[in-house]
């Protein structure tokens, strides 16, 4: 359904050391970086997913939510871990919820910009 993702960020060296870190775990590397974007994508390879830099009366993260799917819980664990170490807010503690659904196991988190960033592993729905 979908080819890329983008979100705005206040301070572009600071979400990539941010995702730099949160991605890793979950099997994504940069891609490319200029001052005007930075991508990732799995491996490293095929972008998919970019930030740009966002100043002034833009506000990043406005109601963003976006999933990242995990391959297995101790990679959500790892994610998320590496996501608190750098700035995260925890929003759902990384852990099997089965209120959500009966084999979910995931967290969320708000990146430092706000950006509502999920990650998961097992049937969503």
């Amino acid at each position: 359904m979908f080819d890329h993702l983008s979100l705005g960020v206040r301070d572009l060296g600071a979400a990539r050391r941010f995702y730099a870190a949160f991605l890793g775990p979950l099997g994504h590397g940069e891609t490319t970086a200029t001052e005007a974007e930075l991508a990732y994508g799995r491996g490293g390879e095929n972008s998919q997913f970019f930030l740009y830099p966002v100043s002034g009366d833009r506000i990043p993260g406005l109601g963003t939510h976006i999933a990242f799917a995990a391959p297995n819980p101790a990679a959500v664990d790892a994610a998320c871990a590496a996501a608190i170490a750098n700035g995260a807010t925890v929003i759902r503690a990384a852990g099997r919820h089965p209120d959500i659904a009966p084999d979910y196991y995931g967290a969320v988190l708000l990146d430092p910009d706000g950006n509502k960033l999920e990650i998961v592993t097992g049937l969503m729905h």
